[in-house]
């Protein structure tokens, strides 16, 4: 009884074909600039209101408020966070969200010209204008908004039921 090497094994082999699902397209209308030391996210083009500015895909960080890790705390002071109205994050907050795309460098403002919304079921973030933008602007982002008070409030920020979600 003879083996076959096992190279010639591998190459014999039959694989299954592999099942790729039609994702999205990730869209940028915004070019990050430095500005007074500073990286800042400024439309690339005109845009319209209601205009969709970014798509881009988000994963969450495992961190929670609570949490006496000093360096979690400090991105927290950056990252936008996941609405959610589950028991734990009613007890320990909710959890941070990394941007795939630009919106890392949209800045703060209580006067914010993009809208957020997140789609949990899809792992995906869109900033849409709230007025009309020229090419050039600053864009800006009120993530206080991303910390709502109540249930109702939570789970109105999400376009899809996020507790039917396949996560």
């Amino acid at each position: 009884m003879t083996t076959a090497p096992a190279e010639e094994t591998l190459l014999e082999r039959e694989e299954d074909e592999p099942v790729i699902e039609e994702g999205f397209t990730p869209v940028s209308n915004i070019v990050v600039m430095k500005k007074n030391g500073r990286y800042i996210a400024v439309a690339s083009k005109n845009i319209k209101e209601g205009e969709l500015l970014e798509k881009c895909g988000f994963i969450v960080a495992p961190y929670k408020s609570n949490e006496p890790d000093q360096r979690a705390k400090q991105l927290a002071n950056i990252l936008p966070v996941l609405p959610c109205s589950c028991d734990t994050c009613k007890i320990v907050g909710p959890s941070l969200v990394i941007p795939s795309g630009n919106m890392i460098f949209i800045q703060f403002s209580q006067e914010p010209n993009l809208d957020i919304k997140f789609n949990n079921q899809n792992a995906t973030i869109e900033l849409r204008s709230k007025r009309r933008i020229l090419k050039g602007d600053e864009l800006f982002v009120n993530y206080a908004s991303l910390y709502p008070q109540n249930e109702l409030a939570q789970e109105s920020m999400f376009k899809e039921d996020p507790f039917n979600a396949n996560v």
